[in-house]
């Protein structure tokens, strides 16, 4: 599946690959480029763990980590399964506003990617 979201120069793309009943998503913007990985999984039913398990890289002068973080946290406990997601986005000069704006589009991007994907599997085409 892939979606994207626009708001003047900024284009923000979401791709979302099947790993079995896992996923795998990729985040990119402007000069797409890897520079943080998070790992989520639901929270667990048992006793012994009940808080989430959560991994994230992050590669140095890098600062998609916390946007990897929420998405792979977001749609894991929304989806109830593993997520990993890779992030990388880069504008030129980019100002303060506009990355909120990036924030905001990544936000929606996650809230439509998990809709589509609780639509039963004939409506979605992943």
């Amino acid at each position: 599946m892939r979606l994207t979201a626009k708001h003047g120069r900024l284009v923000i793309t979401l791709r979302v690959l099947h790993q079995g009943r896992d996923l795998q998503v990729m985040c990119s913007g402007g000069q797409a480029h890897i520079g943080a990985v998070a790992l989520a999984s639901p929270c667990s039913h048992d006793a012994v763990n009940k808080k989430n398990q959560n991994d994230l890289l992050t590669l140095p002068g890098h600062r998609e980590d916390l946007l990897a973080a929420q998405m792979a946290h977001r749609m894991a406990s929304e989806l109830n399964c593993t997520v990993c997601v890779s992030a990388g986005i880069h504008f030129d000069c980019i100002t303060k506003e506009e990355i909120e704006r990036v924030l905001s589009l990544a936000d929606s991007l996650t809230e439509n990617c998990i809709a589509r994907l609780k639509q039963p599997t004939k409506d979605c085409s992943c």
